[in-house]
């Protein structure tokens, strides 16, 4: 597992390296770390990939309240709906403030932690208990993923600002990882 886990970060560092100056319409974000506000190609990357993730798992969290048998997930679900689309605020924010415009190249891939068409279409005809653990699964991969790539940007980004908000992203989604495990259980 702790393999699987190496992987996903260097596939991530990867991702994050080579995809983050797509939809740029003006200048070059700087590589390597900044201690000024500059943004870096990693924190463009960060933005853009967790804007991406936020918003693939939104029609997940659609489908709890409507198909789940506990309330404690369904109540996740609105709460982790409501949280995603405010957070995808916060990312937008830094990445108008960086100067990155355009399509973000990262919501049409399906990567680590973003729930795929054929997850969605499977999940949509279970209930109850059946449903409960396929929507736990995902969520878990979903919210696992986000505090990778978090702590990824907060250990490597350039700009105070994108690392201040992947240290408060990171922080948030352990919590809601927590969350996810009590209504589990519950």
């Amino acid at each position: 597992m702790a393999v699987l886990r190496w992987f996903t970060f260097l596939l991530v560092v990867a991702v994050l390296a080579g995809c983050s100056s797509a939809g740029r319409d003006a200048g070059t974000p700087t590589s390597g770390a900044s201690s000024s506000g500059a943004f870096t190609t990693t924190d463009v990357a960060w933005l853009q990939l967790s804007d991406a993730l936020h918003a693939r798992a939104l029609p997940l969290l659609e489908l709890a309240p409507r198909r789940a048998a506990s309330r404690s997930l369904a109540g996740l679900a609105v709460r982790l709906g409501e949280a995603h689309e405010a957070g995808r605020g916060r990312l937008r924010a830094l990445l108008a403030e960086a100067g990155i415009t355009g399509e973000n190249p990262h919501t049409r891939h399906d990567m680590p932690g973003m729930p795929t068409a054929e997850d969605l279409k499977s999940l949509a005809g279970l209930r109850d208990g059946a449903f409960d653990r396929r929507f736990a699964e995902l969520l878990r991969a979903h919210l696992g993923q986000l505090v990778l790539v978090a702590n990824g940007e907060r250990d490597s980004g350039g700009a105070a600002a994108a690392r201040e908000l992947a240290e408060t992203m990171a922080r948030e989604h352990a919590d809601d990882l927590a969350e996810l495990d009590r209504a589990v259980a519950a």
